[in-house]
C-alpha cells in the first residue's frame, strides 16, 4: 500500500539460487532417537553423502527421511516427522543426530512482496495462475538536503527511540559519519596490531618487578 515501508530481503537469501531448496539439517551432538525404527542404513559417516542420499536415492524410493543418526561406523535413516524425532530423542555418546529443520524457522526471512494469483499460468492448466513475486531494488541517494529530510520525516512513523540529550549539552561529543572501506581500515591498522603491544609493555615495566640490570623478571612456563 502507498507509504508502506518495504522490508529489505534478508542478506544472503536468493530465491533463484539452486541451494535454496536444499535441506539445512539441524545437528544434535550425542543424541539418537531409538524409538523411531530404522528404514535404511549406510556404511559411511560422510555427512554430505548421507544428506544427498536423503534428497535423491531414498526420496526416489518413497522414503521421506526426517532424521538420520551417525555413529563411528555407519548411519541410520529414520522415516518420521521432525516432531516424532524430537519426541524420541535420547542421549547417546558418540552419536550425532541430524533432524530436518523447522519449516517455519526462517519464514520471516523468506517473505517477499507478491501479487496473489497474477503470476504465470500453470502448465497444462492455463486458467490457474501462480503468484507474481516482486524483487525490489531500492537505490538510496548519496545525500539528502535538510528540507527533504523534514519532508521524509512527515511521511514516516515517529521514531521508536527519542534521544534524551541535545548536541550542546555538557559531555556530549558530536561526530560525523563517513564511508570507510573495512578491508582498507584493517590493512592500515596492521602495523599497530603487529607492534607487540609495546605501549602496554612499557607500562608494565614501570610498575612491575624488575630483575638485575633493570630487566624484567623472567618467567618460566610450567
Amino acid at each position: 500500500s502507498p507509504g508502506e515501508i518495504v522490508k529489505p530481503m534478508a542478506q544472503g537469501f536468493d530465491p533463484m539460487a539452486k541451494d535454496e531448496g536444499k535441506t539445512d539439517w539441524e545437528v544434535m551432538e550425542d543424541c539418537d532417537c531409538p524409538g523411531v525404527d530404522n528404514v535404511a542404513q549406510a556404511d559411511t559417516t560422510d555427512v554430505e553423502t548421507l544428506k544427498r542420499a536423503c534428497e535423491t536415492q531414498l526420496k526416489r524410493k518413497g522414503i521421506n527421511v526426517g532424521a538420520f543418526v551417525v555413529d563411528s561406523q555407519r548411519a541410520y535413516f529414520k522415516q518420521c516427522t521432525r516432531e516424532e524425532a524430537l519426541a524420541a530423542k535420547k542421549t547417546k555418546k558418540g552419536s550425532t543426530m541430524y533432524v530436518v529443520p523447522d519449516p517455519d524457522a526462517k519464514k520471516a526471512f523468506r517473505m517477499m512482496k507478491a501479487v496473489k494469483d497474477e503470476g504465470m499460468p500453470t502448465y497444462k492448466n492455463p486458467f490457474v495462475h501462480g503468484n507474481l513475486f516482486l524483487i525490489l531494488t531500492i537505490e538510496f541517494p548519496d545525500t539528502v538536503s535538510p528540507e527533504n529530510q523534514l519532508a521524509i520525516k512527515k511521511l514516516l512513523p515517529p521514531p521508536l527511540h527519542k534521544p534524551g540529550f541535545k548536541e550542546d549539552d555538557e559531555g556530549v561529543e558530536v561526530h560525523a559519519v563517513t564511508d570507510i572501506d573495512p578491508v582498507q581500515s584493517y590493512n592500515s591498522n596492521k602495523v599497530n596490531m603487529s607492534a607487540g603491544g609495546e605501549a602496554y609493555d612499557d607500562d608494565d615495566d614501570e610498575d612491575g618487578p624488575r630483575g638485575p640490570g633493570g630487566g624484567g623478571v623472567p618467567c618460566q612456563q610450567q
